[in-house]
C-alpha cells in the first residue's frame, strides 16, 4: 500500500490544483458532451433511417410482387391487395409509424404494378436536420398471358325461362371479368358459340360447309356439284319431304370428323331443317373478339329454340380457337397458332344435358333420340357418323385437349345428376376434375360462371 506523504503547506497546494484541473477537466467534458451528444444521436437517426429504409424496400417489394401476381384488374383491387401485403411484410423499429403507401395498376405498355410507401421514424435529434420521412418505390412488371376463350353455350328449348335469363346474366358477367380494356400487351378475347340442334354460323356458312345452288334434289353433301337450295328426301314414315337450307350447320363426317382441320379440306356438315317446329336457331355465333358490347349483343341474342346437338356447338367452340380456322375467321377474329409463347386458349361448355339430335345427309337422322323433334321430320337413315351426340362431343374433347392443340376445358353442368350420359360428358370432357362445375339452379350457375372467370384470370395473369 502507497504511503502518502504528510500534507505540509505544499502538498496542500498541489492537491488544491489538483482538484482545481478536475474543475476544468469537468468544464472541458460538459463542453465536448454539448457538442458530441447532439452529433452522435443525429449519428443514430441517420442510422435508424437507413435501417428502417431498408425494412420498408423489402416489404414494399414483396407486396407490389404479391400484387402483380394476383387476378385483379384495378387500380383499386390491386391497393387493396398491396396494402395488406405490405402491412403483413413490414417490418417497423420501434417508435416508427407507417404514414402512407400507394399502389398503381399501369396497363399502358407493359403492364406493371408501381408501389411506393413512406415511414416515419422517431428522432433523437430532431433539430439536427430536417427529419423527413423514409420514402421508397418500386414496379413490377405484370406477368401475362394472351387469352382466346370459347363460349359454348345451351340455347335449346330445355333451357327456356328462368334458366336462359341465368345463364346470359352469368355468361355478360364472365366477359365483363374476363375481357380487359386494355388489350396491350397482352389481349384477351371471347368467342360466344350458342347451340341447339346445330350452331347458325350466319355469313360464315359458305365458307364452312360450301355454296349452295338453287334448285331441289335428293343428293344433299354429296362431292361433285354444289348441293341444292333445297332437299328433297323420305321421312321415317316413307313419306317425301323436302327442307332448305339453312345457315345452321350440323355435324362434320369422314375422317376429320374430330378434327379442327380447315373447312377447305373437309367442309362441316349441311343443315336442311323444316320452317317451323324444330328449325335452325336463331342466335348466330361470334368468333373471337375484345368488344365488349358485341359480345354482350349475342349473349343477349339467346333465345331458347330447338332440339340439341351439343356435338355441334363443341366442335364450333373449337374452330374459333383453332389457327387451322384463319382462313374463316381473319383479322381481330383469327386464332393464335397453337403453341404462341403466352398464349393459353380455353373453352366453357355449358349444357343442361339433353344432347339428342344427330345428322344424316343434313336432316336429323331416325336414330336420334326422344326431344330431337318430331320424327315425320327426321330422314329414313341413321347419322353417318354412326355415334350419338354424346360420344362425338367427348371426341371431341379428347382430340381437343391433347398436344398441340392443349386447349383448356371448362364444363358447367346445370341440373344433371339424375342424367348419366351427360353428367359423364361433363366429367370427361373437361380438363380434370378442377373443371368440372355441377350447379343446381340459375343462382349456382351464376357462381360457376365466376369462378370460372377468376381461374381465367389466373391463367391470363400468370407465366
Amino acid at each position: 500500500m502507497w504511503n502518502l506523504p504528510k500534507r505540509t503547506g505544499l502538498v496542500n497546494s498541489l492537491w488544491r490544483m489538483i482538484r482545481d484541473n478536475r474543475g476544468v477537466s469537468a468544464v472541458a467534458f460538459a463542453i465536448t458532451f454539448a457538442v458530441l451528444a447532439p452529433m452522435t444521436m443525429a449519428t443514430f437517426d441517420v442510422y435508424q433511417m437507413n435501417e428502417q429504409r431498408g425494412k420498408l424496400q423489402d416489404a414494399l417489394d414483396a407486396a407490389a410482387l404479391y400484387a402483380a401476381r394476383s387476378t385483379a384488374t384495378t387500380t383499386k383491387d390491386i391497393d387493396i391487395i398491396g396494402d395488406k401485403a405490405l402491412l403483413a411484410n413490414l417490418k417497423l423499429i420501434p417508435g416508427a409509424t407507417l404514414q402512407s403507401s400507394d399502389f398503381t395498376l399501369v396497363t399502358t405498355g407493359d403492364a406493371k404494378v408501381v408501389a411506393v410507401a413512406s415511414v416515419r421514424v422517431p428522432a433523437l435529434a430532431p433539430d439536427s436536420f430536417t427529419h423527413n420521412p423514409v420514402s421508397v418505390n418500386t414496379e413490377v412488371t405484370r406477368a401475362g398471358n394472351n387469352l382466346e376463350v370459347a363460349l359454348v353455350l345451351d340455347n335449346s328449348t330445355s333451357m327456356a325461362g328462368a334458366s336462359l335469363t341465368s345463364l346470359k346474366s352469368a355468361a355478360n358477367q364472365l366477359v365483363d371479368l374476363v375481357v380487359g380494356d386494355a388489350q396491350s400487351p397482352y389481349y384477351s378475347k371471347v368467342s360466344i358459340i350458342p347451340y341447339g340442334n346445330g350452331v347458325n354460323v350466319g355469313t360464315y356458312a359458305a365458307a364452312a360447309r360450301g355454296a349452295t345452288q338453287s334448285g331441289t334434289n335428293g343428293t344433299a353433301g354429296t362431292n361433285g356439284s354444289p348441293p341444292n337450295d333445297n332437299f328433297k328426301f323420305v321421312n321415317t314414315s316413307g313419306s317425301n319431304k323436302t327442307f332448305a337450307i339453312t345457315t345452321c350447320v350440323s355435324e362434320r363426317t369422314g375422317a376429320q370428323a374430330y378434327t379442327d382441320a380447315s373447312p377447305s379440306s373437309a367442309p362441316v356438315g349441311l343443315n336442311y331443317g323444316p320452317g317451323a317446329g324444330n328449325p335452325c336457331i336463331s342466335a348466330q355465333m361470334a368468333p373471337l373478339s375484345s368488344d365488349k358490347p358485341t359480345l354482350h349483343t349475342s349473349i343477349g341474342n339467346l333465345t331458347s329454340c330447338c332440339s340439341t346437338g351439343g356435338h355441334i356447338g363443341v366442335a364450333w367452340g373449337w374452330y374459333t380457337l383453332s389457327p387451322n380456322w384463319n382462313q374463316v375467321f381473319t383479322g381481330n377474329a383469327a386464332p393464335a397458332a397453337y403453341g404462341t409463347p403466352h398464349t393459353i386458349k380455353a373453352l366453357v361448355l355449358m349444357t343442361d344435358g339433353e344432347y339428342n339430335s344427330v345428322y344424316c345427309k343434313g336432316v336429323i337422322a331416325q336414330d336420334s333420340t326422344t326431344g330431337s323433334g318430331s320424327s315425320s321430320d327426321h330422314i329414313n337413315c341413321n347419322g353417318t357418323n354412326g355415334a350419338d351426340a354424346y360420344a362425338q362431343a367427348q371426341s371431341l374433347c379428347t382430340a381437343m385437349k391433347a398436344a398441340p392443340n392443349n386447349v383448356v376445358i371448362y364444363t358447367v353442368g346445370l341440373n344433371v345428376l339424375a342424367k348419366p350420359e351427360a353428367q359423364n360428358l361433363v366429367n370427361n370432357c373437361a380438363t380434370d376434375a378442377k373443371h368440372v362445375y355441377l350447379p343446381a339452379d340459375g343462382t349456382a350457375m351464376t357462381v360457376a360462371f365466376q369462378q370460372i372467370a377468376a381461374d381465367l384470370q389466373r391463367l391470363r395473369l400468370s407465366h
